[in-house]
């Protein structure tokens, strides 16, 4: 999204704010005036105030630390494996094996990196919800090469959010299928019940992320010389790439495009979050008024 997008979304959600939130919000404050006042509509506008005002800075910051990570991916040169320089890099290739590889827990691919996340829908009251009750990962060091050379990528602390989801299974309460023996097998090595009382199914959703070689990656993080031990197994690897101390690493299969794309989409979160917090901050200053 280029920047003159950017503002025209700004000033609309602003424009949005102005004219119809601030309303809103001046209605709602005399609403709990009255119902106050008459007794029948008891309501803590201050812990309300103290929501909306913690939600907004956190979308505000969210919001603003994307924007800027948008803004150096856009502005920093992408490197040749050869010629890479020391400190902050952007790298694109393909993945390659160095000398150790993984397996999936649950498909069995031959990988340099699994995530598995295994949640259950919970009733609470009327509703439900996705509650986390599995979490495991692991990763080897592997190369990014391209037709120049390598770069030995250490996985360790890297930012993975934006690896693509490459498998899902789930079960519903109702007329579904089991959960496949793979996932089933999995569960019971590591102690996940996956069936309710009486040898019922719980509802269960088990997702499954890795990278395989050949696979196309992106790469930004902070670029060191080979160390003794690594110049041995590197192949033609000009230099490592990993994580540093208040430093950006990330590693996607996503495109560069794809990446600039998904974090200024959320620009117009940036405003909202101001009103947001200022409307939390007027609900919560009103009440001592």
């Amino acid at each position: 999204m280029d920047t003159k997008s950017t503002l025209l979304i700004n000033y609309l959600v602003t424009s949005v704010a102005f004219n119809f939130i601030f309303p809103c919000y001046q209605v709602q404050n005399n609403f709990f005036h009255y119902s106050s006042s008459i007794g029948s509509f008891p309501k803590d506008e201050r812990l309300f105030g103290v929501v909306l005002l913690l939600g907004g800075l956190y979308m505000f910051y969210v919001s603003l630390k994307n924007l800027k990570l948008k803004r150096l991916i856009e502005n920093i040169p992408t490197s040749k494996m050869r010629s890479v320089a020391m400190g902050l890099a952007e790298l694109k290739g393909k993945i390659e094996v160095n000398n150790k590889i993984l397996e999936d827990p649950f498909d069995k691919k031959k990988c340099v990196f699994w995530r598995v996340h295994i949640e259950e829908r919970v009733k609470r009251g009327k509703h439900g919800k996705w509650i986390t009750r599995h979490k495991a990962k692991d990763h080897v060091p592997f190369f990014i090469s391209d037709e120049s050379g390598s770069v030995l990528v250490q996985l360790r602390g890297a930012n993975m959010d934006d690896v693509r989801r490459d498998s899902q299974y789930e079960t519903a309460l109702f007329f579904s299928e089991k959960l496949p023996l793979n996932v089933r097998n999995y569960c019971n090595k590591n102690r996940i019940r996956f069936r309710g009382l009486f040898g019922g199914k719980r509802r269960m959703r088990c997702r499954v992320t890795y990278l395989e070689p050949n696979d196309n990656i992106y790469v930004l993080g902070h670029a060191r010389p080979l160390l003794q031990k690594e110049i041995n197994n590197s192949k033609r690897a000009t230099a490592a790439i990993e994580f540093v101390k208040n430093g950006v690493f990330i590693v996607s299969d996503k495109s560069e495009k794809d990446l600039i794309e998904e974090m200024g989409g959320q620009s117009w979160i940036i405003p909202l979050g101001i009103i947001l917090s200022g409307l939390g901050l007027g609900l919560f200053l009103d009440v001592f008024g």
